[in-house]
């Protein structure tokens, strides 16, 4: 019989001689890894810490330019006239409209006043002589203009021929008044009546007052008398119920006067709106001391370099003038 194929039996050493050398070579991997393994994480932690990069700023938001709006044109406010403060005391020479300050309220008032050292008072008439019935009457502007004057004033109270109870008597007057033009007095017998009548006259050293007209004596070139008294010695004389004032008079209205203050300086004062002892308060806040007042209502007139302040009202039968 043929023998059968034989099979080298190797040993068990040669079994661990590539496991040896595979130990071997993982060995010396580790121990170059654990080598090498600090450098590498010191060089890890050595590397630079990326750059960050700052977020951008905002650019502002930029501001629309408005569209040109034109500018309002403002229209000023008017500025108001200050209301003039009341006044009291004398008044500056000429005419002037003021609200005179008194003890019995503000009243509205055109005055004129007259320096006698620069101007002559007169007073004049219609009439050359004394008159009962259809007495001379002219515009208070033909008085001052015969006068060669300036100024003038309506004089006393009057019977006008408007009036039915004056029929018979028409523009006639019982007051006494001096006719300077002439130089003699008209009416003068009734300067002794024991009524309110007082007088206003002018003598060679100038202006007086008389509270009781039956009280003059003397010589004069300008002179008239009329009712009532208003002021004496710088006191009123017209008590709280205006005792023998007419029931017109007691009436609050306007009123003329004419006033002195000393011999020098007179002045012509027409009040709105006064009872006739509001009227007599008027001249004392005007500084006088002596008040006589004069016809009014529809004789009221004032006449002043060329033209009528008040007036012409109706015609008159005597009239207070100034000249230069």
């Amino acid at each position: 019989m043929p023998e059968k194929d034989s099979v080298p039996v190797q040993s068990g050493f040669a079994y661990l001689i590539p496991l040896l050398v595979g130990v071997v070579l993982l060995g010396a991997v580790l121990v170059a890894f654990q080598t090498t393994q600090p450098v590498f994480l010191s060089n890890m932690l050595a590397a630079p810490s990326p750059t960050l990069f700052p977020s951008p700023a905002p650019r502002p938001t930029p501001t629309p330019t408005p569209s040109h709006i034109p500018t309002p044109t403002v229209i000023p406010t008017p500025t108001a006239k200050p209301t003039p403060k009341p006044v009291s005391g004398p008044p500056g020479v000429g005419l002037s409209s003021m609200t005179v300050a008194t003890e019995k309220g503000n009243f509205r008032a055109t005055v004129l006043a007259v320096d006698l050292n620069l101007t002559k008072m007169l007073t004049d008439s219609g009439n050359d002589g004394e008159c009962g019935n259809n007495c001379t009457v002219m515009p208070l502007q033909s008085y001052v203009v015969r006068n060669n004057g300036f100024a003038g004033v309506n004089g006393t109270y009057f019977c006008p021929a408007t009036y039915p109870e004056c029929a018979g008597k028409t523009n006639s007057y019982d007051f006494p008044i001096y006719n300077s033009r002439l130089g003699h007095w008209i009416n003068q017998g009734n300067l002794f009546w024991r009524e309110m009548r007082a007088i206003v006259y002018i003598d060679g050293s100038g202006a007086h007052y008389l509270q009781n007209a039956n009280s003059f004596s003397g010589g004069l070139s300008a002179g008239i008398v009329n009712y009532p008294g208003l002021l004496s010695d710088g006191i009123v004389q017209i008590d709280d119920n205006q005792s023998g004032c007419s029931d017109k008079q007691k009436a609050a209205g306007l009123k003329v006067g004419i006033g002195v203050r000393d011999t020098k300086n007179i002045m012509i004062v027409i009040a709105q709106n006064v009872t006739m002892q509001q009227f007599a308060y008027v001249f004392k806040a005007l500084g006088a001391k002596g008040a006589l007042n004069l016809d009014t209502g529809g004789s009221t007139a004032l006449y002043y370099n060329g033209s009528y302040t008040y007036g012409p009202g109706r015609n008159l039968p005597n009239a207070i003038i100034f000249t230069r």
